[in-house]
Formats: structure tokens, sequence, C-alpha cells
């Protein structure tokens, strides 16, 4: 009896370390521009601050292991700190690839989930929290908001938006670009919305032609650039085999 307790027991604090187990890494470009430039990516309507969406491509293998994005990891920041920020709208896009007079940008939605804030006493940390204070920010997906990138090989997009406190003020979402030397496929691309209604979708961020959004502050040469996140999925299965050696041990005691 003793020892059905002891594998019972472990079965239940095993499970909330779920959060902390390693996570294969999908796809990876975390490092932030350490000038700390962000891209527009907010939803402000009943502030008047309007909607608008940064978003960038990355690239699916179709391997089986790499079948379910679970987390999300990224650099950000709101204008007035983290407590304005309610929840962030996670989307993921198809691809359409750019033409000789066309830049690539995103096509059909796939995705789309409005993540609450984790709640602290949640082991699991189910939602969105910050592992630095308004900079660096981490999103665990529920079981039933895994998003399935299917097994095909192909170009995907991701958008991250941040849904703004509805209290009266005007406050806003900037995620934080990639270090612009650094670089994969087109740049991430830009939807101004009803928040800058004169760009029309999808421009591309900084590259020549496009628009100056931040009024010649760019570092010179930065002709392309991407946003700063890493997508990873469902923990080692090294780590699962323990659980499921556990269960299988205590249905044969």
């Amino acid at each position: 009896m003793r020892y059905l307790v002891a594998l019972s027991l472990f079965g239940l604090l095993a499970a909330p370390l779920l959060a902390d187990w390693p996570h294969p890494v999908k796809w990876d470009q975390l490092q932030p521009d350490p000038n700390g430039y962000g891209a527009a990516s907010w939803i402000n309507v009943a502030d008047t601050g309007g909607i608008c969406t940064s978003a960038d491509d990355f690239p699916c293998t179709g391997a089986p292991e790499d079948q379910f994005i679970t987390d999300i990891e990224f650099y950000g920041f709101s204008t007035y700190g983290s407590t304005y920020i309610n929840k962030f709208r996670v989307q993921f896009w198809t691809d359409v690839p750019g033409t000789p007079n066309e830049v690539s940008k995103p096509g059909t939605l796939l995705y789309s989930y409005d993540v609450p804030k984790a709640n602290a006493a949640d082991p699991l940390k189910i939602g969105w929290y910050e592992l630095e204070t308004n900079s660096h920010f981490k999103i665990d997906l529920p079981r039933d908001r895994w998003f399935d990138q299917g097994l095909t090989s192909r170009t995907l997009w991701i958008s991250i938006q941040g849904l703004m406190v509805d209290d009266g003020y005007s406050d806003y979402f900037y995620w934080t670009f990639r270090q612009y030397a650094l670089h994969w496929n087109d740049d991430a691309a830009f939807d101004g919305g009803t928040a800058f209604p004169s760009y029309v979708p999808w421009w591309h961020w900084a590259v020549n032609g496009g628009p100056d959004l931040y009024d010649n502050l760019l570092p010179t040469g930065w002709t392309t650039v991407d946003l700063c996140y890493r997508l990873t999925g469902i923990p080692e299965p090294t780590s699962l085999l323990l659980i499921g050696l556990g269960a299988l041990l205590l249905r044969r005691r």
C-alpha cells in the first residue's frame, strides 16, 4: 500500500513540472535587437487606439515531432508597462509568396486565440506570463488550443497583438525586432488596420521602398528585419516516458 501511495503522489507532483521540462524548439529567432526597436502590434479599440498587426514568417518541416506548437516565447513591451496588457492574440496564417511586383504576406487565417494571463497559482503556467518585466514574455497554450501546423513542409506566418486594457487611456504593445544582422526568408510584415490606415496591408518592415515608421531612427543599412520569437512543442519524449512508466507500474501493482 505504501508503494501505491508513493507512485500516486509521484504522478500528482510530476504533472505540474511539465511547464518547466525541456520542450523541443521548432523555430528559434529569439535574439532581440539591442537597440530595443519594436513593431507596432495592438488592439486598443475602446480607447481609440485602433488595431494594427505585425507578423513574421517561419518554416515548417513537416516532421511528426514538429506537428504541434504549444509554447511561444517573445520579446516586446507596452508603453506604460505590462499591467496594461489584458491578453495576447496569437494568430497563424498561410503564406502568399512574393512576386516581382508584390511582397510576400500572410494569406488565409488558420488559427486565432486570445491568450489570458496565467494564474499565479497555476504550476502549469497556462496563459501568458513574464520572464522579465515588460520585455520578455512566454505563452503556454492549453492542450485544446495547441496549433496543429500539419505534416506538410511549408512556410507559415505568426502574428502577436497585445489586447490592451479598457481604462480610458491609450496604451500600445510593440513586438521587439530580431537582431537585424540575422535574417530568414522575407521581412516581417505590417498591417496598419484602423490605427495606421494609410498603410495598405502588408508592408514589409524596413525593406527598401517601404514605410519609415520610425523617422530615420533605424540603424544605417537596416534594410531587412524579422521579429523576435521562439516556437516550441510538447515536452521531450524521455520526460513523457517517465510518467508513462510510473503509470504502468501503478497499474501492474
